[in-house]
């Protein structure tokens, strides 16, 4: 079924706005097949990598009132309103906001922490609503989360994976033992048509936890979804495997930004689409520094610059 126009949103809360968040916008602009590309942003935002943002082919900006997005969101808006209120990290104020952007318009959400290597706007050919899974050490599982060996597994598979993050290539050596790591869904790449019954039940979620809850990370957002996923009874949401969105997952993440001479195809399988690589696990240091200049200069030897050289390839 054709989803007519297919429209990706970001969000962005803040003045600055680093050089790698211009290549989000560019990599799905170029690559994402998406009709329009939209930047929702809070504040007024200046600066040089604004102003190419803005000149990107099919990328437009639009100022961002989140309470009245949110007031709007059927009977759960009032109380959407008062979360956004007690809400003060700019990610979890996104978890609430990019669920009524989808509610509202429909299309594709990303975080700006991604990369669009193939299309994805023909997802929503093949499904109403969509997202993908990543590996994860300590999947939230309410039914398991205090049993002594669903604990020793988890903590076994952290103790695992951090030793890997250290280690020079230690992607491959986890690409090896992956299978033993279970996969939960997660939200920074997540699509739907408008008026989803799916996404209106995130956004009723979220207005239903219990205020202590709410303030928790990832519960308004990773958790919730991995709940909510687990529970639809419809047969329109497809979730896709981790390679599609989340090659490397959380922690091993960290060897985009590592020393490495392995290539693309091997970093980004043919099935990946956009390539998250999570700015808020470990890496957050390296956002400064991200410029043509660094990618310039280490593709080839960083994998994250040989990446987003082959983006920029043809700008």
């Amino acid at each position: 079924m054709n989803p007519g126009p297919v429209v990706a949103h970001f969000v962005w809360f803040g003045r600055d706005f680093p050089w790698v968040h211009w290549l989000a916008l560019y990599s799905a602009a170029r690559r994402g097949g998406f009709d329009r590309v939209v930047l929702h942003h809070a504040d007024p935002i200046g600066g040089r990598h604004w102003e190419a943002a803005l000149a990107i082919p099919g990328v437009e900006a639009r100022r961002l009132d989140a309470e009245a997005l949110v007031a709007a969101a059927g009977s759960s808006g009032p109380s959407l309103v008062d979360l956004l209120r007690r809400l003060t990290a700019p990610a979890a104020r996104a978890n609430v906001v990019r669920a009524a952007l989808l509610l509202r318009e429909g299309g594709v959400y990303l975080d700006l922490d991604t990369v669009t290597v193939r299309p994805v706007a023909p997802l929503l050919a093949d499904a109403a609503v969509f997202c993908g899974l990543e590996r994860l050490a300590f999947p939230d599982d309410p039914r398991r989360r205090f049993h002594p060996g669903h604990i020793a597994a988890a903590w076994t598979r952290t103790a695992v994976r951090d030793l890997l993050r250290r280690t020079p290539d230690g992607w491959r050596a986890f690409r090896r033992i992956e299978r033993f790591f279970p996969t939960a869904p997660n939200n920074a790449v997540l699509g739907s048509r408008a008026g989803h019954p799916f996404i209106a039940e995130l956004l009723e979620r979220m207005a239903r936890l219990p205020e202590r809850r709410q303030l928790v990370r990832f519960a308004l957002g990773t958790h919730l979804l991995e709940h909510a996923v687990a529970e639809y009874g419809g047969g329109d949401l497809r979730v896709l495997p981790p390679e599609v969105f989340y090659p490397l997952g959380p922690e091993i993440s960290e060897h985009w930004f590592r020393r490495s001479s392995a290539g693309l195809d091997e970093l980004v399988p043919e099935a990946t689409r956009v390539v998250h690589w999570y700015a808020s696990v470990r890496t957050r240091r390296v956002v400064p520094r991200l410029s043509p200049e660094w990618v310039e200069d280490h593709a080839g030897s960083e994998p994250f610059s040989t990446l987003a050289a082959s983006v920029l390839a043809n700008a």
